[in-house]
Formats: C-alpha cells, structure tokens, sequence
C-alpha cells in the first residue's frame, strides 16, 4: 500500500485541527424524540440524552394518540391521555439522570399523519435533530426496512433523523450492555465527518473504542489485490484525520482499510469480526425522497448487521452544525 505523501498528511493533520475545534462547537440545541411506544424507544431517548447532556441542550418529549379516521381530532381521549402521561414521566425520569432538561408536546394525528406532525414540533422548537427508535421491520428486500410511520418522521421531518434499530430479531432481547466498541465506516465529504464526530460523542460518554473502517470498492474487472493508489492515499488521510479528531477529544480512534466488491458485505462482515456493539451510518439526502429512503450499503447493513446500527438521514441542504 502506497503512503499518502508528507504533503497530504500535514494538509490532513490541519484539516483535522480544524475539524477537532468544530466538534467541540457541535451542540444540538434541541432534539426531538417521538415516544412510540416500542423498546426501542427507550435506547433512542438514552442516546439523545447523551447527545444532548454533554452540550446542554432541550429534549423535547412527543407523544402521539392515533385517532381514527371516524372520530374528530379534538374527542375526548381521557384513557389514550392517561397512558401518554405515564410515557412521558418515565422518560422525564430517564433524562434527569442526565441532568437534561426537557419539555412535553402531547400530539394528536392520523394514520399516515405522524410524519407531519413531528415536522410541526420540530419547527416550533427549532430542533436540529429528531432520534426515534424503531426495529428492522424486513429482513429481506421485498419490503421497507422500519415500519411505515418511522418513514414518514425521515421523509417529512426537515432537518436530520437519526434511527436506533436496537437488538436484532434473531437476538435474545436481554438488558442492554453498556457500549464498548463502536464501528464508523468512513465516508468522505460533511456526512462522513459528522458521522465520526457523533461516534465520539457517543464513545467519549462510555468510554468506548471507535474503529474508523475505511472501505475500498473494487472492481469487478480488477483482481480483489490490484494497484488502487489514489484510493489508498485517500483511504490513509481519512483515517489519519479520524484518529486526531479522537485524539482531540481524548477518544481512541483505530483506523482499518479494507478492499471488498460490495461496501455493505464489507461492513457487516467486519461489525461481526470486531464484535462491534453499534454501527453507525449517515445517509445522503438524495436516498431520503425516494422510495427506498435510504442508499443500498445502508439498507443491506440494516438488514445483515447483528449489531445495533444507528442511521441518520440528512434532509436537502444539511451543513455540519456549528455554534
């Protein structure tokens, strides 16, 4: 493997420093979390309290009451209330423990309307990001990958959604470790880097190891070994350029380069190699308005990965955040 050249570590090592100042400067200032009633959602709201505890920022509870399409909006729903109360003091007492401030929005919505309504909290609020927790609802291709209203939150929500899939289905559902290994497959360009930025967070608040995996896609006319030099130097910079955004925030962060015909085989195979506990990925805004909602690495990790993985899906226009 051919080393990037003096010249492009130093321009890799400034854009770093660079970099490192701006993830110290990222703060959600108001996250949103739908509480949809499933196990899931419970890790969603530990992750966004995480996120929003190290920056001081707002959580805002949301919790929906379906209403059939025969009924009017405003009917009295005096049960449907009781039970999101409920919802919403558990989670205030979660996010105590954080020492993270929080305030209730008790929505009401149709089938098929829920998207839109978390749209209208977010712009309230002025929220930067919206984390839901949601299962894999397809293990295979011939449908979605999350349950259809989780979709709508991606497509109508206008600014970042960031899914939690929990356990898988095929493992037992037992009370959840603490995170120890993190996996982040680069990517280049904003999403990339804010990617590895939230993997530092997240790691940074237990401790976790972070393994930066860099995957060169090669041809299919070309052999699995052959001379690909310009994406090796790309793939040594990026992860030189992870390992002293860690560094800067006291995170280790090990970088691996890896050559394979499909990305997304590549990272299943390697979260289950590492025994990685959460996998985690940003997905283009130009996979978020069409049909598949997310690109095909994405959608094969979320349907062969046995660890967790988190997603976040970028809408149209999204910048890294800064103060």
């Amino acid at each position: 493997m051919r080393l990037p050249s003096l010249e492009q570590m130093r321009q890799a090592r400034s854009r770093a420093r660079r970099l490192a100042r701006r993830t110290a400067a990222v703060t959600y200032r108001s996250i949103v979390v739908p509480l949809l009633g499933r196990s899931e959602t419970a890790h969603a709201l530990d992750l966004a309290c995480r996120l929003a505890g190290q920056r001081g920022a707002n959580v805002v509870l949301v919790a929906p009451i379906l209403v059939d399409q025969e009924l009017p909006l405003n009917a009295r729903f005096d049960r449907e209330t009781n039970v999101m109360r409920v919802r919403l003091r558990r989670a205030n007492e979660l996010a105590k423990t954080y020492g993270v401030g929080t305030k209730e929005r008790i929505i009401r919505t149709r089938t098929g309307g829920l998207g839109r309504e978390i749209a209208e909290v977010v712009t309230d609020h002025r929220a930067e990001l919206v984390v839901v927790g949601a299962p894999v609802h397809s293990r295979r291709g011939f449908r979605r990958a999350f349950p259809d209203e989780v979709l709508a939150i991606v497509r109508d929500a206008p600014t970042r959604v960031m899914i939690v899939s929990g356990p898988v289905v095929r493992r037992p559902r037992t009370e959840r470790p603490a995170l120890s290994r993190i996996l982040v497959p680069m990517k280049l360009g904003p999403i990339g880097e804010e990617m590895i930025k939230t993997g530092i967070r997240l790691a940074g608040h237990q401790q976790a190891a972070i393994e930066a995996l860099f995957v060169i896609k090669v041809p299919l006319d070309q052999p699995v070994d052959a001379p690909l030099f310009d994406q090796e130097e790309r793939a040594a910079a990026s992860l030189a350029e992870a390992a002293s955004l860690g560094a800067a925030q006291g995170v280790a962060v090990v970088g691996k380069t890896v050559r394979a015909r499909s990305i997304g085989e590549a990272i299943v195979a390697e979260a289950a190699e590492e025994s990685a506990d959460l996998v985690i990925l940003g997905s283009s805004p130009k996979w978020r308005r069409q049909r598949r909602f997310f690109s095909p690495t994405v959608d094969y990790v979320l349907r062969h990965a046995d660890s967790e993985v988190l997603v976040v899906a970028f809408p149209q226009g999204a910048t890294l955040l800064s103060e």
